[in-house]
Protein backbone atom coordinates (compact mmCIF):
# COMPACT_ATOMS: atom_id res chain seq x y z
CA UNK A 1 0.00 0.00 0.00
CA UNK A 2 1.25 3.79 -0.49
CA UNK A 3 -0.24 6.99 -2.73
CA UNK A 4 -0.32 6.87 -6.27
CA UNK A 5 3.03 8.62 -7.45
CA UNK A 6 4.90 9.48 -4.71
CA UNK A 7 6.42 7.36 -1.26
CA UNK A 8 6.49 7.83 2.41
CA UNK A 9 8.70 10.80 2.64
CA UNK A 10 6.32 13.28 -0.21
CA UNK A 11 3.96 15.37 1.59
CA UNK A 12 3.19 17.68 -1.03
CA UNK A 13 -0.28 17.01 -2.05
CA UNK A 14 -0.56 13.89 -0.15
CA UNK A 15 -4.46 13.81 1.00
CA UNK A 16 -5.56 14.66 -2.91
CA UNK A 17 -3.72 11.60 -3.96
CA UNK A 18 -5.19 8.04 -4.12
CA UNK A 19 -4.31 4.91 -2.20
CA UNK A 20 -2.58 1.94 -4.80
CA UNK A 21 -2.79 -1.55 -3.09
CA UNK A 22 -0.91 -3.73 -5.53
CA UNK A 23 -2.72 -6.91 -4.55
CA UNK A 24 -1.20 -10.57 -5.64
CA UNK A 25 -3.49 -13.45 -5.12
CA UNK A 26 -2.15 -17.34 -4.79
CA UNK A 27 -1.94 -17.79 -8.04
CA UNK A 28 1.37 -15.15 -7.98
CA UNK A 29 -1.13 -12.88 -10.41
CA UNK A 30 -1.44 -9.54 -9.40
CA UNK A 31 -3.57 -6.28 -9.87
CA UNK A 32 -3.57 -2.67 -8.64
CA UNK A 33 -6.47 -1.18 -7.19
CA UNK A 34 -7.19 2.67 -6.19
CA UNK A 35 -9.06 3.71 -3.27
CA UNK A 36 -9.86 7.05 -1.25
CA UNK A 37 -9.75 5.41 2.11
CA UNK A 38 -8.33 1.81 3.35
CA UNK A 39 -9.26 0.07 6.36
CA UNK A 40 -6.47 -2.57 7.58
CA UNK A 41 -8.67 -5.56 9.11
CA UNK A 42 -5.88 -8.03 7.93
CA UNK A 43 -5.39 -9.40 11.95
CA UNK A 44 -2.66 -11.20 12.89
CA UNK A 45 -3.23 -14.95 12.72
CA UNK A 46 -1.00 -15.83 9.97
CA UNK A 47 1.79 -14.37 11.29
CA UNK A 48 2.68 -16.03 14.60
CA UNK A 49 5.73 -14.75 17.29
CA UNK A 50 8.49 -17.63 16.97
CA UNK A 51 9.61 -20.09 19.97
CA UNK A 52 12.55 -17.75 21.34
CA UNK A 53 11.27 -16.20 24.97
CA UNK A 54 13.44 -12.95 23.77
CA UNK A 55 10.93 -12.00 20.38
CA UNK A 56 13.20 -13.33 17.62
CA UNK A 57 13.42 -17.36 16.91
CA UNK A 58 15.35 -19.36 18.99
CA UNK A 59 19.01 -20.58 17.97
CA UNK A 60 17.30 -24.06 15.46
CA UNK A 61 14.07 -22.73 15.05
CA UNK A 62 14.48 -21.89 11.18
CA UNK A 63 16.11 -25.74 10.43
CA UNK A 64 13.48 -27.58 12.37
CA UNK A 65 9.97 -24.89 11.42
CA UNK A 66 8.42 -28.24 10.19
CA UNK A 67 9.01 -30.12 13.26
CA UNK A 68 7.33 -27.48 15.13
CA UNK A 69 3.57 -26.36 15.01
CA UNK A 70 2.30 -22.25 15.47
CA UNK A 71 -0.73 -21.38 16.83
CA UNK A 72 -3.76 -23.78 17.52
CA UNK A 73 -3.40 -27.06 15.56
CA UNK A 74 -6.34 -29.23 15.04
CA UNK A 75 -5.38 -31.41 18.09
CA UNK A 76 -8.71 -33.15 17.75
CA UNK A 77 -9.26 -33.62 14.19
CA UNK A 78 -6.89 -33.95 11.21
CA UNK A 79 -3.49 -33.55 13.43
CA UNK A 80 -4.86 -36.15 16.15
CA UNK A 81 -2.36 -39.47 14.88
CA UNK A 82 0.53 -36.62 14.66
CA UNK A 83 -0.13 -36.21 18.96
CA UNK A 84 -2.05 -39.28 20.49
CA UNK A 85 0.51 -40.94 22.48
CA UNK A 86 2.78 -38.40 22.39
CA UNK A 87 4.68 -36.19 25.07
CA UNK A 88 4.16 -32.83 23.91
CA UNK A 89 5.36 -29.72 24.67
CA UNK A 90 3.22 -26.54 24.68
CA UNK A 91 5.17 -22.79 24.75
CA UNK A 92 3.14 -20.01 25.88
CA UNK A 93 0.53 -18.14 28.20
CA UNK A 94 -2.02 -17.18 26.28
CA UNK A 95 -5.45 -18.77 25.39
CA UNK A 96 -4.48 -20.60 22.49
CA UNK A 97 -1.99 -22.33 24.52
CA UNK A 98 -4.62 -22.65 27.19
CA UNK A 99 -7.04 -24.72 24.43
CA UNK A 100 -4.44 -26.59 23.10
CA UNK A 101 -3.90 -27.98 26.57
CA UNK A 102 -7.08 -28.52 27.16
CA UNK A 103 -7.37 -30.31 23.69
CA UNK A 104 -4.60 -32.55 24.31
CA UNK A 105 -6.00 -33.87 27.43
CA UNK A 106 -8.64 -35.63 25.47
CA UNK A 107 -6.10 -37.37 23.21
CA UNK A 108 -5.34 -41.16 24.27
CA UNK A 109 -2.06 -41.39 26.17
CA UNK A 110 -1.25 -37.91 25.83
CA UNK A 111 1.13 -36.25 28.08
CA UNK A 112 1.32 -32.50 27.93
CA UNK A 113 4.24 -30.82 29.07
CA UNK A 114 3.23 -26.72 29.74
CA UNK A 115 6.41 -24.20 29.21
CA UNK A 116 5.71 -20.59 29.89
CA UNK A 117 7.98 -17.52 30.73
CA UNK A 118 6.33 -15.73 33.89
CA UNK A 119 6.20 -17.51 37.25
CA UNK A 120 2.83 -15.83 38.31
CA UNK A 121 -0.12 -18.22 37.86
CA UNK A 122 -2.81 -15.31 38.95
CA UNK A 123 -3.22 -14.06 35.60
CA UNK A 124 -3.03 -16.86 33.22
CA UNK A 125 -5.57 -18.97 35.18
CA UNK A 126 -7.73 -15.84 35.32
CA UNK A 127 -10.19 -14.77 37.45
CA UNK A 128 -12.82 -18.48 37.34
CA UNK A 129 -15.82 -17.10 38.86
CA UNK A 130 -14.92 -13.80 39.13
CA UNK A 131 -14.40 -13.62 34.78
CA UNK A 132 -17.58 -11.46 33.65
CA UNK A 133 -17.24 -13.50 30.72
CA UNK A 134 -18.50 -16.93 32.33
CA UNK A 135 -16.44 -19.34 29.47
CA UNK A 136 -13.07 -18.12 29.46
CA UNK A 137 -13.37 -17.88 33.53
CA UNK A 138 -14.34 -21.69 33.26
CA UNK A 139 -11.38 -22.20 30.68
CA UNK A 140 -8.63 -21.23 33.23
CA UNK A 141 -10.44 -22.88 36.22
CA UNK A 142 -10.00 -26.18 34.56
CA UNK A 143 -6.51 -25.88 33.86
CA UNK A 144 -5.68 -25.39 36.94
CA UNK A 145 -7.17 -28.33 38.12
CA UNK A 146 -5.27 -30.56 35.83
CA UNK A 147 -2.16 -29.41 36.58
CA UNK A 148 -2.46 -29.32 40.17
CA UNK A 149 -3.94 -32.82 39.55
CA UNK A 150 -0.53 -33.70 37.92
CA UNK A 151 -2.41 -34.32 34.67
CA UNK A 152 -0.01 -31.91 33.10
CA UNK A 153 3.59 -30.65 33.70
CA UNK A 154 3.81 -27.06 34.71
CA UNK A 155 7.36 -25.85 33.94
CA UNK A 156 7.28 -22.03 34.93
CA UNK A 157 10.16 -19.58 34.46
CA UNK A 158 11.70 -21.16 31.30
CA UNK A 159 12.57 -18.83 28.32
CA UNK A 160 13.27 -20.31 25.28
CA UNK A 161 17.05 -20.02 24.04
CA UNK A 162 17.17 -22.74 21.12
CA UNK A 163 15.69 -26.28 20.26
CA UNK A 164 18.06 -29.24 19.14
CA UNK A 165 16.88 -32.44 17.56
CA UNK A 166 18.46 -35.48 19.32
CA UNK A 167 17.97 -39.24 19.11
CA UNK A 168 15.55 -38.97 22.36
CA UNK A 169 13.22 -36.00 20.81
CA UNK A 170 13.28 -32.13 20.58
CA UNK A 171 15.14 -30.31 23.15
CA UNK A 172 14.36 -26.96 24.60
CA UNK A 173 17.38 -25.32 26.42
CA UNK A 174 16.61 -21.97 27.67
CA UNK A 175 17.15 -19.47 31.01
CA UNK A 176 15.93 -20.09 33.94
CA UNK A 177 16.93 -18.23 36.79
CA UNK A 178 19.48 -16.85 35.08
CA UNK A 179 20.87 -20.26 34.71
CA UNK A 180 21.10 -22.16 31.20
CA UNK A 181 18.76 -25.17 31.60
CA UNK A 182 17.15 -28.11 29.39
CA UNK A 183 13.50 -29.62 29.39
CA UNK A 184 13.31 -33.44 29.15
CA UNK A 185 13.13 -34.33 25.25
CA UNK A 186 9.61 -34.12 23.43
CA UNK A 187 7.86 -35.61 20.71
CA UNK A 188 6.16 -32.44 19.25
CA UNK A 189 6.21 -28.93 20.22
CA UNK A 190 3.63 -26.21 20.08
CA UNK A 191 4.16 -22.28 19.90
CA UNK A 192 1.29 -20.90 21.16
CA UNK A 193 2.82 -17.69 21.68
CA UNK A 194 1.24 -15.00 19.71
CA UNK A 195 1.16 -12.98 16.96
CA UNK A 196 2.09 -9.84 15.95
CA UNK A 197 0.87 -7.49 13.37
CA UNK A 198 2.46 -7.84 9.62
CA UNK A 199 3.46 -4.34 8.83
CA UNK A 200 5.63 -4.44 5.82
CA UNK A 201 2.69 -4.21 4.04
CA UNK A 202 1.78 -0.33 4.97
CA UNK A 203 5.69 0.20 5.04
CA UNK A 204 4.90 3.71 2.59
CA UNK A 205 2.52 5.06 4.50
CA UNK A 206 2.47 7.58 7.45
CA UNK A 207 1.34 5.27 10.75
CA UNK A 208 1.17 6.26 14.65
CA UNK A 209 2.17 3.04 16.50
CA UNK A 210 2.92 2.22 20.11
CA UNK A 211 6.58 1.61 19.81
CA UNK A 212 6.41 -1.68 21.99
CA UNK A 213 3.09 -3.02 21.32
CA UNK A 214 3.01 -2.17 17.36
CA UNK A 215 -0.52 -1.01 18.43
CA UNK A 216 -2.46 2.14 17.49
CA UNK A 217 -0.43 4.51 19.45
CA UNK A 218 -3.39 5.89 21.39
CA UNK A 219 -4.49 2.33 22.50
CA UNK A 220 -1.10 1.50 23.94
CA UNK A 221 -1.72 2.46 27.70
CA UNK A 222 -4.92 1.10 27.59
CA UNK A 223 -4.11 -2.54 26.79
CA UNK A 224 -0.34 -2.47 27.73
CA UNK A 225 -0.21 -5.77 29.64
CA UNK A 226 3.00 -4.11 31.01
CA UNK A 227 0.26 -2.31 32.95
CA UNK A 228 -2.82 -4.30 33.81
CA UNK A 229 -4.43 -7.72 32.85
CA UNK A 230 -8.19 -6.38 33.81
CA UNK A 231 -9.70 -6.13 30.31
CA UNK A 232 -11.39 -3.05 30.18
CA UNK A 233 -10.66 -0.67 27.63
CA UNK A 234 -12.13 3.25 27.05
CA UNK A 235 -14.49 3.34 24.11
CA UNK A 236 -12.59 4.18 21.16
CA UNK A 237 -13.78 4.14 17.44
CA UNK A 238 -12.66 6.03 14.23
CA UNK A 239 -10.90 9.18 16.10
CA UNK A 240 -8.52 6.05 18.49
CA UNK A 241 -7.83 3.90 14.89
CA UNK A 242 -7.02 7.05 12.46
CA UNK A 243 -3.42 7.82 11.74
CA UNK A 244 -1.59 10.63 10.57
CA UNK A 245 -2.16 9.59 6.79
CA UNK A 246 -5.51 10.95 5.96
CA UNK A 247 -7.99 8.10 5.24
CA UNK A 248 -6.16 4.97 6.42
CA UNK A 249 -7.11 2.96 9.68
CA UNK A 250 -6.36 -0.16 11.51
CA UNK A 251 -9.00 -1.83 13.11
CA UNK A 252 -9.68 -5.40 14.66
CA UNK A 253 -7.12 -7.77 16.31
CA UNK A 254 -4.05 -5.53 14.29
CA UNK A 255 -5.31 -2.43 16.23
CA UNK A 256 -3.84 -4.03 19.38
CA UNK A 257 -0.55 -4.83 18.37
CA UNK A 258 1.10 -7.62 20.09
CA UNK A 259 -1.10 -7.07 23.06
CA UNK A 260 -3.08 -10.52 23.76
CA UNK A 261 -6.46 -9.40 25.37
CA UNK A 262 -8.58 -8.22 21.97
CA UNK A 263 -12.00 -8.95 22.18
CA UNK A 264 -14.32 -9.60 18.95
CA UNK A 265 -16.68 -6.78 20.65
CA UNK A 266 -14.13 -3.96 20.60
CA UNK A 267 -13.78 -4.49 16.31
CA UNK A 268 -17.39 -4.54 15.82
CA UNK A 269 -17.41 -1.09 17.25
CA UNK A 270 -14.37 0.13 16.02
CA UNK A 271 -16.07 -1.47 12.40
CA UNK A 272 -19.25 0.57 13.00
CA UNK A 273 -17.57 3.83 13.74
CA UNK A 274 -15.39 4.08 11.18
CA UNK A 275 -17.94 3.19 8.28
CA UNK A 276 -20.06 5.75 9.41
CA UNK A 277 -17.29 8.41 9.15
CA UNK A 278 -16.56 7.35 6.04
CA UNK A 279 -20.26 7.93 5.34
CA UNK A 280 -20.46 11.48 6.29
CA UNK A 281 -22.10 10.53 10.11
CA UNK A 282 -19.82 12.20 12.30
CA UNK A 283 -22.18 11.70 14.99
CA UNK A 284 -23.22 8.08 14.66
CA UNK A 285 -19.21 8.18 14.17
CA UNK A 286 -18.76 9.60 17.39
CA UNK A 287 -21.30 8.10 18.98
CA UNK A 288 -19.49 5.00 20.99
CA UNK A 289 -19.86 2.42 23.17
CA UNK A 290 -18.13 -0.15 24.38
CA UNK A 291 -18.19 -2.34 27.97
CA UNK A 292 -16.38 -5.13 27.47
CA UNK A 293 -16.36 -8.08 30.22
CA UNK A 294 -13.61 -7.93 32.86
CA UNK A 295 -11.42 -10.28 33.65
CA UNK A 296 -11.50 -10.89 37.34
CA UNK A 297 -8.17 -10.52 37.86
CA UNK A 298 -5.65 -7.46 38.60
CA UNK A 299 -2.22 -7.91 38.05
CA UNK A 300 0.37 -4.80 37.55
CA UNK A 301 3.32 -7.01 38.02
CA UNK A 302 3.33 -9.71 36.04
CA UNK A 303 6.47 -11.29 37.39
CA UNK A 304 6.04 -10.66 41.07
CA UNK A 305 6.58 -14.12 43.32
CA UNK A 306 3.40 -12.85 45.76
CA UNK A 307 -0.12 -10.54 44.45
CA UNK A 308 0.73 -6.83 45.79
CA UNK A 309 -1.25 -5.44 48.87
CA UNK A 310 -1.30 -9.27 50.43
CA UNK A 311 -3.35 -12.74 50.08
CA UNK A 312 -7.01 -12.30 49.04
CA UNK A 313 -9.28 -14.02 50.96
CA UNK A 314 -9.29 -18.10 50.72
CA UNK A 315 -13.25 -17.43 49.72
CA UNK A 316 -12.65 -15.29 46.66
CA UNK A 317 -11.17 -15.59 43.15
CA UNK A 318 -9.78 -11.74 44.06
CA UNK A 319 -5.64 -11.61 43.45
CA UNK A 320 -5.40 -9.87 46.58
CA UNK A 321 -6.32 -7.74 49.63
CA UNK A 322 -6.81 -4.50 47.61
CA UNK A 323 -8.54 -5.93 44.68
CA UNK A 324 -11.03 -6.93 47.16
CA UNK A 325 -11.15 -3.54 48.82
CA UNK A 326 -11.66 -2.00 45.84
CA UNK A 327 -14.24 -4.30 44.51
CA UNK A 328 -16.12 -3.91 47.89
CA UNK A 329 -16.45 -0.32 47.49
CA UNK A 330 -18.01 -0.69 44.62
CA UNK A 331 -14.89 0.33 42.11
CA UNK A 332 -14.74 -0.66 38.40
CA UNK A 333 -11.50 -2.38 37.05
CA UNK A 334 -8.50 -3.41 39.08
CA UNK A 335 -7.44 -3.21 42.83
CA UNK A 336 -3.91 -3.65 43.70
CA UNK A 337 -3.14 -0.16 43.79
CA UNK A 338 -4.99 0.34 40.31
CA UNK A 339 -8.61 1.57 39.58
CA UNK A 340 -10.53 1.82 36.30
Amino acid sequence: MTRRGIDKVASKDRAARPFVLKIRNHQGQERVAYARAVIDASGTWGNPNPLGGSGIEAAGEAGLRKRLAYGMPDVLGKERLRYEGKRVAVVGAGYSAINVLLDLIELKDALPVWVVRGRNMARIYGGGEADELAARGKLGTRLRSLVESGQIELVTGFSVEAVTDTLAGLVLTGESDEKTVSIAPVDEIIVATGQRPDLSITRELRLDLDPWLESVKILGPMIDPNVHSCGSVDPHGHRETSHPEPGFYTIGIKSYGRAPTFLLLTGYEQARSVAAALAGDLAAADDVHLVLPDTGVCVTDFEAADCCGGPAPADTDACCVADVVARDAGEKGCGCGVTA
